[in-house]
């Protein structure tokens, strides 16, 4: 069964988990939470002491955190589709 839209014309399929978008915010997601809450607990005065008096970890992680954001939220407004699929055969006709 084809879906349709409302004009009776066939619905563009959706390009989904393959979107690069999706990936990519998976990946910033995880990086970036793993460096927030290291930025959060672990972060050392000799680490501060060298980053210049900066939480270099955390400000990264939230940084990535909204990366992810970024991405996720443009994969989830704007979805790549699909063209349909021709009807017809895809060969030309030959006499």
């Amino acid at each position: 069964m084809t879906d349709l839209k409302a004009g009776g014309e066939p619905a563009a399929a959706k390009a989904g988990f393959f979107d690069l978008r999706w990936i990519l915010a998976l990946l910033f997601g995880v990086y970036g939470t793993v460096l927030t809450v290291l930025g959060a607990t672990v972060t050392s005065q000799a680490d501060l002491d060298r980053a210049d008096g900066v939480n270099v970890n955390l400000w990264v992680g939230l940084g990535m955190l909204l990366g992810a954001a970024a991405f996720a939220g443009w994969a989830r407004l704007r979805p790549i589709r699909l063209p349909p699929a021709p009807a017809g055969p895809t060969a030309p006709h030959r006499p």
